[in-house]
C-alpha cells in the first residue's frame, strides 16, 4: 500500500498498482513515508492532569467501583443474594415494613430468593435482621476498601 495524508492529516492508503491514483488530486493527497504514517496513526497521548485533577479522577473511579460493588450481590447463610437497584429496593421496603411493625408483615413469604433461584428461609424478625446486617456488612466492607485506596 502507498500512504498519503489529506488536509486534515488523516492517513489514506492506496493500492501499489496505481489503480487508485486518480484519487490523489481529487482528495488533495500528499505522499508520506511509513514513519510519517506511523506518527499520524499513533494514539494521542493521554492528557496531562494536574495533581488535583488526577486525584478527582481517581476518586470518581473508586466511587464508581464502590457503587458497582454495592449494586451487585452479598452473601448470607451461604447464599448469594442480588443487591441490584430493584432487589435493594425490595429489601429496603421489606426492612421498613418490618421495622414499623416489629414483626414480619402479613403475607410474608417466609424466605428470600437467592441468585441461584433457591430460597433462604427468613421466618423470624431475628433472621431478617441478620440478613439485613449481612447486606450492611457488605456495603460497609466496600466503603472501607474504597477509603483505603
Amino acid at each position: 500500500m502507498k500512504h498519503f495524508k489529506n488536509s486534515q492529516d488523516q492517513v489514506v492508503a492506496l493500492e501499489e498498482d496505481g489503480s487508485q491514483d486518480f484519487l490523489i488530486p481529487q482528495l488533495g493527497l500528499v505522499s508520506i513515508t511509513n514513519e510519517e504514517k506511523d506518527i499520524l496513526l499513533a494514539p494521542a497521548p493521554a492528557p496531562i492532569l494536574t495533581l488535583e485533577e488526577a486525584k478527582a479522577a481517581k476518586n470518581d473511579e473508586i466511587n464508581a467501583a464502590r457503587l458497582t460493588a454495592n449494586r451487585s450481590t452479598f452473601v448470607h447463610g451461604g447464599k448469594t443474594i442480588a443487591c441490584d437497584e430493584l432487589s435493594r429496593s425490595d429489601i429496603e421496603g421489606a426492612n421498613g415494613a418490618i421495622a414499623n411493625l416489629g414483626a414480619l408483615p402479613p403475607g410474608w413469604p417466609g424466605a428470600w430468593k437467592a441468585v441461584d433461584n433457591t430460597y433462604l428461609v427468613i421466618d423470624t424478625v431475628a433472621k431478617w435482621k441478620a440478613f439485613y446486617l449481612s447486606m450492611f456488612a457488605a456495603g460497609s466492607a466496600n466503603f472501607t476498601h474504597a477509603q483505603a485506596l
